[in-house]
């Protein structure tokens, strides 16, 4: 294990994005379709980013980048998010930047406050990078901390727990509307969202499954007691549901305005109410328009979604997002005076490649399985290093910097004699 170098640059940590409370989701989309490695290739080529990770879900679009040149990757990132209004679009630097993942990743920065799934979506998304920029350094082991530490941090802020997230808003909302009767629910996809709202809507509807995938709509049918819809039945469905939802990974509209218009001109007067988790929108949101047709979409569904935390947990949660972000940071940009941050720099590092070595000789491990290995290799770091790197820390603040560096200089000499 190489301990850096204490000329090393430093990196900076820098976070430009866009989110549910800053930019309208019509906003967020047209967003979207220009967040992307490709288009970043040429700042990685000019030096400009040592590393970037891209998290995009139905909440936000967000690019993490770590820099020597904070202000001309931020400019970079702007252009690469070309936002309808600066407005739309907020920046963070440093430990602020860092905080926010971890609160991202806890589902406190959500519309269903506390929910997890964010937190799988955190952890994927260094993986989920080109060959290419995989192989940069840095942001990784942020991330991955993040996603370790949300369950934690999640259960500091809602001790309680509960189901939380955008389907469990959905269903909610749908079975506000049908106090005393079963309606009938259509769900059109089979993602992890549309199978979240079938088994909570479950005890209260009666439910259709639709999908392009037959086989798939067949599956979750089975699953929640409900009935498979061919795909194509799309016109039925709005003529004799009384509630669709749509959650699909489609990158455009499914439903149209038209084929709403038919389906409510053979209903009658039977109102119709449409759900769209999808982001992009799954259905034309010109379909709000329709007399008689009621259309949320994932935005909307903030007042069934929100679970007020009580303060002094939020406040608990905060100081520990606080401390996490703090050394995080600390492993990311060692100043060339933090002789002990570079020590924990390399021993961060040496676990990192510790437990890719482990995981790799578990190839059939699952994912509880590898997080407690991840787990347990980072409190075995923190445990080993606490009261070394204190110790060092008071001598360095003591003004002892050649004796730390002579001390981790010898360190580094019988490590790799190892």
């Amino acid at each position: 294990m190489d301990l850096p170098n204490s000329s090393a640059h430093a990196r900076h940590l820098l976070l430009l994005g866009a989110n549910h409370r800053t930019c309208p989701l019509a906003s967020r989309e047209s967003i979207l379709p220009h967040v992307s490695y490709r288009r970043m290739a040429a700042a990685r080529t000019q030096g400009l980013l040592s590393d970037l990770v891209l998290l995009m879900t139905c909440n936000r679009i967000e690019a993490y980048a770590l820099t020597a040149r904070s202000r001309d990757a931020r400019d970079v990132l702007l252009h690469l998010l070309r936002p309808e209004s600066p407005r739309h679009v907020y920046g963070l630097e440093g430990v602020d930047a860092a905080s926010h993942l971890f609160r991202v990743a806890a589902g406190l920065d959500s519309v269903a406050h506390g929910e997890d799934q964010i937190a799988r979506q955190v952890r994927a998304a260094p993986d989920a990078r080109p060959a290419s920029w995989r192989r940069m350094d840095g942001l990784r082991d942020l991330f991955l901390r993040a996603a370790r530490e949300a369950g934690r941090i999640r259960g500091l802020a809602d001790p309680e727990g509960g189901q939380v997230s955008a389907s469990h808003a959905a269903a909610r909302y749908v079975q506000g509307l049908f106090r005393t009767q079963r309606p009938i629910v259509a769900l059109i996809g089979s993602g992890k969202m549309a199978r979240l709202a079938a088994e909570a809507i479950r005890p209260r509807a009666r439910l259709w499954v639709a999908n392009r995938d037959p086989r798939k709509a067949r599956e979750i049918a089975a699953r929640v007691d409900g009935k498979p819809v061919p795909f194509r039945d799309l016109a039925r469905i709005f003529r004799e549901a009384d509630a669709v939802l749509a959650a699909t990974s489609a990158g455009g509209p499914l439903v149209r305005r038209e084929t709403v218009v038919r389906a409510m001109a053979a209903r009658g007067e039977r109102p119709l109410w449409l759900v769209d988790l999808g982001f992009p929108r799954n259905i034309d949101p010109a379909c709000g328009t329709i007399a008689g047709v009621t259309l949320l979409n994932i935005d909307d569904l903030a007042p069934w979604a929100w679970h007020p935390p009580d303060p002094s947990a939020l406040a608990r949660a905060e100081r520990a997002i606080r401390e996490e972000a703090v050394l995080a940071v600390e492993t990311l940009r060692p100043r060339p005076a933090d002789l002990v941050a570079s020590l924990r720099r390399a021993a961060s590092e040496w676990r990192r490649r510790e437990v890719e070595q482990a995981l790799s000789r578990m190839p059939g491990a699952s994912d509880e399985q590898r997080r407690v290995v991840e787990k347990l290799a980072d409190r075995l770091m923190n445990r080993i290093l606490h009261a070394p790197t204190s110790m060092l820390r008071r001598m360095q603040a003591e003004g002892q910097t050649a004796l730390v560096a002579e001390l981790l200089g010898e360190w580094r000499d019988l490590e790799g004699t190892g």
